[in-house]
This record gives C-alpha cells, sequence and structure tokens, in this order.
C-alpha cells in the first residue's frame, strides 16, 4: 500500500485498496421478473388505452349526431360495458397508486 499525504503534513498508509466493487452491476441488465413485468404493464396499458379510445371514439360520434344509440343498440351495449369497465379500472388505479417499477423505488429509497 502506499502511504497518503494529510494537509497537515503527515503520511498515513492508505487504507483503500482500489475498486471495491468487483463487477459493475448496471452492465447485468434488468432481472426477468422485471422485464416480464414491465411487458405485461405496458400490454395492459395498450389495452386499456385502446378500451378507452373505443369508448372516446364513440362518444365523439354520438355527439356529432352520426348515428343515435337506438339505431345500434348491440354496439351500444358493449360501449356502455367497455365504458364502465375502463373507468373501474381507472378509478382502482388511482386508490392502488399505480406500477412502480424496482429502479425507480430504488431511486426514491423504497
Amino acid at each position: 500500500m502506499e502511504d497518503v499525504q494529510l494537509p497537515d503534513g503527515r503520511q498515513i498508509e492508505e487504507r483503500r485498496g482500489g475498486e471495491r466493487r468487483r463487477v459493475e452491476r448496471r452492465r447485468s441488465g434488468r432481472r426477468a421478473v422485471d422485464r416480464s413485468r414491465t411487458r405485461a404493464y405496458q400490454f395492459q396499458a395498450v389495452g386499456w388505452a385502446i378500451v378507452g379510445s373505443i369508448v372516446v371514439l364513440y362518444l365523439f360520434l354520438l355527439g356529432l349526431n352520426a348515428f343515435s344509440p337506438g339505431e345500434a343498440p348491440v354496439a351500444t351495449a358493449i360501449v356502455l360495458a367497455l365504458a364502465v369497465l375502463w373507468l373501474a379500472h381507472a378509478w382502482r388505479r388511482i386508490l392502488a397508486g399505480g406500477f412502480v417499477s424496482r429502479p425507480d423505488r430504488e431511486r426514491r429509497g423504497f
């Protein structure tokens, strides 16, 4: 080990032995569980976005008087069911706080 000069002129032996980490952790990538959970979350988000866009498109066309709900009762029932599911999902997400990935938790200290 080599000696280190302190500001007051004394010399002491260096206690640190170089890099303490043997392998850089960031090079290994994400854990398989995190990747699969993130992928599943993204597919769910895409699915709910499509459901929401169908509901909004239906309401938009209804607002333009492109059709009346009585002309397409099956489509109206389907869109009404999708709207209820979409709103229930959104409400559950608000109450649950949503998905937070492992790197986000580690960055915030959880």
